[in-house]
């Protein structure tokens, strides 16, 4: 302040100096060698008052859109949807919707904004869009009524999860769908059910009736095809669907519905198998499998149809044909267990044990650590048995009674150890819900048996879904932050790109306005001598500085953000800090159990030690999350109100004030029109400069009305929605607890389940040996009376001939 001060009273001093002071001899200061060129200054006024009148237009011009433009825009969001970046086509379409809602584009984005939603599975919000574009009737509308009934066959109807075809189930362990059958219970699964009312659904179902077929659009015969096929209407499933792709079309051909083509022959035959038409349905399904389409999805579907042959030739006694269709699955197929297994049963039925009990070797060689592999053991000890190799049979079920005895008994040992552990369990949870398995809980060795118990796998998922959301809460609310820090900004107009473009060429502009001054001050001083004229130039050159070093330290713009920079890193060091402390306290229970008969310390207390322990790391990971998000909002509030920018703009004006003073002051001891004149217009174009960032601004605010209204209807929102989700965390925090309590219980049981069935197999050995024995025993008995009788027979005769 002290130096400012000093250089403040300099400058006043020497605007204030006289004539004679400044044509006072001063040797030390040489004249420029050359005037500078006026003409070349009205070409730079010229071009800088071409950037000021971009600008002004730019902030006093609100433009609407054009049509054209709108419909860009739309077919950007579309491309986005074809590029899997559903999120971002989303806010697309609900712009344009929102703010152009009259448009013609906004047509088409009411449709594609609900096949965003679908995607995001926001299933209700994407039937209101669906619905919205039917009652449509615009030509825009109407273009996309058809799509829009696909989309809600769909919806009623939705697809399984991804994967759903390959997860093991009842099919794959027919041994317990024919016990299940046997008891009268139904195995049948069920169609997941939409959110489409069934009133709509009817409606649109009425609607697409009276369309003629051939003026059905491909997609909507598919879906509709699909949903009469759910509805249990096979004749007019099958109707639809092969109208689509007949059935006398080549799979393998291109041309019209080529792609549904596959998908829609393989509901086709479903519904003629599901209507007992066997040999139709095995007809379709041999059509289908002679095509190799290129697209993955179709892989499978073909795939599946071999799979759905190959139980025909099963169910129809087939063996051969059978087994050679479940060879068709190739070991990169998801579906080879499933195939191998059934292969397995299918040749056990036969009497095949040697094949059989390959089948099973190779399934346990691909795939060990799956959800069957206790099945296939003891199908394994039931072949051995059927090929009468008793002792290896007991030995099969000898060793499966010894590693589930073993599991059970340790899994036991330390359910008596956290007797009342829900507490722990719960703790262990909420740790880091959003990646919770049951593999957090439970040993390694019995996570695959847990993973068949539908409670268990339900709860791990409900406790993910609540981490998800709470995690997608936190950055949201931290998005908001940054947007509101955004708002605030002093510089508005840098947060659009085309106002924060004509702001930067105002900066721009601003200082090439400087650098003319300069020039035209050298030229005011040419010639021009005394002793004033160093102090001048003194207090020009430390003023210039400043404008290149505003704050004074010789840091450049991007040194500003530096600290915080460092502050970022440190935080990460603490993550990587807590997470250590995670991997310790983890390894320190491990220890405990694999120690704990050796240890003195009482179970209970360790549990809720631990407990604790985890809530305090998981705090921990909260507070470093939560500096970070600050850290990134203090970044965004630096990045739109730029200390730098401010203390440059500052010393800019500073610095111009002096020139005009200093030139001022030149022009008294020599009078340059032309050079004032010039001058006049830099000084004016310095205003319009000043004045076209407050436009800028202003045109910012306006932009940012909505918006800030909007930020403040979000915060309330988002903080509503904290209060609720802690109040719902709580709850699934507790349920998880009690829940992963009552699986531990189930897996012990299970296992235990698993004994009681090795040692049924070593009762099968047994029996099936006396039963061998019997066998034998009552054949020689047989064959004792058939010979008794003969001997008797040939005693008789001899007796009679004497």
């Amino acid at each position: 302040m002290q130096h400012r001060g000093k250089l403040l009273l300099s400058l006043a001093t020497i605007l204030f100096v006289d004539a004679a002071t400044i044509m006072a001899p001063a040797p030390a200061v040489a004249a420029p060698g050359r005037d500078f060129d006026l003409d070349v200054a009205i070409e730079r006024i010229e071009d800088v008052e071409s950037v000021l009148v971009s600008a002004e237009n730019a902030a006093n011009l609100e433009r609407e859109e054009t049509e054209e433009e709108l419909a860009k825009r739309v077919v950007t969001g579309q491309l986005m949807l074809v590029d899997r970046d559903v999120e971002r086509a989303a806010i697309v379409f609900l712009d344009v919707l929102e703010n152009h809602p009259g448009s013609l584009a906004a047509s088409q984005a009411l449709y594609f904004l609900g096949e965003a939603l679908a995607l995001l599975e926001m299933d209700r919000w994407a039937i209101e869009c669906f619905n919205g574009n039917l009652i449509d009737n615009s030509e825009d509308g109407r273009r996309y009524h058809q799509r829009s009934m696909a989309r809600m066959f769909d919806l009623a109807v939705p697809r399984q999860d991804q994967g759903f075809a390959r997860r093991p189930g009842l099919s794959a362990t027919p041994e317990v769908r024919a016990r299940l059958e046997a008891i009268g219970m139904n195995v049948d699964i069920a169609p997941p059910e939409g959110k489409v009312d069934e009133a709509v659904i009817t409606r649109i179902a009425l609607a697409v009736a009276a369309i003629a077929p051939e003026q059905r659009e491909l997609e909507l015969r598919y879906a509709f095809g699909r949903w009469l096929y759910f509805r249990g209407d096979h004749v007019g499933a099958i109707t639809e669907l092969d109208s689509l792709s007949p059935f006398s079309v080549p799979m393998s051909g291109g041309g019209l519905g080529a792609k549904w083509r596959i998908r829609a022959s393989y509901f086709a035959a479903t519904a003629a198998l599901a209507m007992g038409a066997t040999d139709e349905a095995l007809g379709r399904f041999e059509a289908m499998t002679v095509a190799t389409p290129i697209n993955e999805r179709d892989k499978r579907i073909v795939e599946l149809a071999w799979l759905a042959r190959a139980r025909i030739h099963h169910d129809l006694n087939e063996t051969d044909l059978a087994v050679k269709a479940y060879r068709r699955i190739s070991r990169d197929s998801p579906f080879f267990s499933e195939a191998m297994y059934e292969t397995a049963w299918t040749l056990l039925r036969a009497g095949s044990y040697e094949r059989a009990l390959q089948a099973l070797d190779l399934l346990l060689v691909y795939d060990p650590d799956g959800p069957i592999v206790p099945e296939i053991k003891q199908l394994r000890g039931k072949v051995k048995i059927q090929m009468r190799d008793w002792q290896a049979a007991e030995g099969e079920f000898l060793a499966l009674r010894r590693e589930f005895d073993e599991l059970s008994q340790r899994l036991g040992r330390q359910l008596e150890a956290k007797a009342d552990a829900a507490g722990y369990f719960s703790a262990v949870a909420a740790e880091d819900m959003q990646h919770f398995s049951l593999g957090a809980v439970m040993p390694v060795e019995a996570v695959p048996v847990a993973d068949t118990l539908p409670r268990a796998v339900q709860t791990v998922a409900l406790a993910q879904e609540v981490g998800e959301v709470e995690q997608m809460l936190f950055e949201t609310r931290a998005l908001l932050a940054r947007m509101e820090e955004a708002v605030k900004a002093t510089e508005r107009a840098r947060l659009f790109t085309d106002l924060g473009a004509h702001l930067s060429s105002l900066d721009s502009a601003d200082l090439e306005i400087i650098e003319l001054q300069e020039k035209l001050l050298v030229r005011a001083r040419t010639g021009i001598t005394g002793a004033g004229m160093a102090d001048i130039e003194a207090q020009r050159q430390a003023l210039r500085k400043r404008v290149d070093n505003p704050l004074g330290d010789g840091s450049s713009r991007d040194d500003v953000t530096g600290g915080l920079r460092e502050h970022a890193e440190q935080l990460h060091q603490l993550d990587l800090t807590v997470q250590a402390l995670r991997a310790q306290l983890i390894a320190t229970e491990r220890y405990y159990e694999e120690t704990r008969k050796d240890q003195r310390i009482n179970p209970e207390g360790f549990l809720k030690q631990a407990a604790e322990l985890r809530d305090e790391v998981a705090g921990l990971e909260l507070t470093v999350a939560t500096l970070e998000a600050d850290v990134e909002r203090v970044q965004t509030a630096l990045r739109f109100s730029d200390p730098w920018a401010e203390a440059q703009r500052n010393a800019v004006n500073e610095y111009a004030a002096f020139l005009n003073r200093a030139f001022a002051a030149l022009m008294k001891v020599r009078s340059d029109a032309s050079a004032q004149k010039v001058w006049d217009r830099t000084v004016s174009l310095r205003g319009r400069v000043n004045e076209g960032r407050e436009r800028l601004d202003n045109a910012a605010g306006r932009r940012l009305h909505r918006a800030i209204q909007i930020l403040r209807e979000e915060r309330v929102n988002l903080d509503r929605y904290k209060v609720e989700l802690e109040d719902k965390k709580g709850e699934a925090r507790v349920l998880v607890g009690e829940v992963m309590q009552a699986s531990y219980r189930d897996v012990v049981g299970e296992l235990a389940n698993l004994v009681t069935r090795s040692e049924v197999g070593l009762l099968d050995v047994a029996w099936a040996i006396q039963e061998v024995e019997s066998e034998e025993i009552r054949r020689l008995e047989t064959t004792r009376d058939r010979e008794t009788r003969e001997l008797q027979r040939v005693i008789d005769e001899a007796l009679e001939e004497e």
